[in-house]
């Protein structure tokens, strides 16, 4: 099964153009906890988020979900196979889920997952 995506998310100190063309685009908020806020925008998300971690200011984080955590391995491979530079290892979450990372540019990192169970 292809990817599909799931959520775009911006990292970023100030989300407030994100909010508001959220607001006009979607208006459905799902999450608002004070660090993130996302909104339904059809089958995906659309986010905001203060920078974290390895995610800095201006980094827009792409995910996209596929079916098993063997599909995310399975990727990971064939990405490696195809002579990508890719440094970060499938994982499982605390959350449940299998993921990696995937930085193709300076402020564009791509998240591969599936749910664990």
């Amino acid at each position: 099964m292809p990817a599909q995506l799931a959520q775009v998310c911006l990292f970023q100190n100030d989300g407030s153009a994100l909010r508001r063309f959220c607001q006009v685009v979607s208006g459905q908020v799902e999450i608002d906890n004070g660090s993130l806020l996302s909104f339904h925008m059809g089958g995906s998300t659309v986010a905001h988020h203060p920078p974290a971690g390895e995610l800095a200011e201006g980094d827009v984080l792409v995910t996209l979900q596929v079916t098993t955590p063997g599909e995310v391995d399975r990727i990971h491979r064939a990405l490696r196979e195809s002579r990508l530079r890719v440094d970060d290892t499938p994982e499982n979450t605390d959350w449940g889920w299998r993921i990696f990372y995937f930085r193709a540019g300076p402020h564009l990192v791509f998240e591969v997952g599936a749910p664990i169970s």
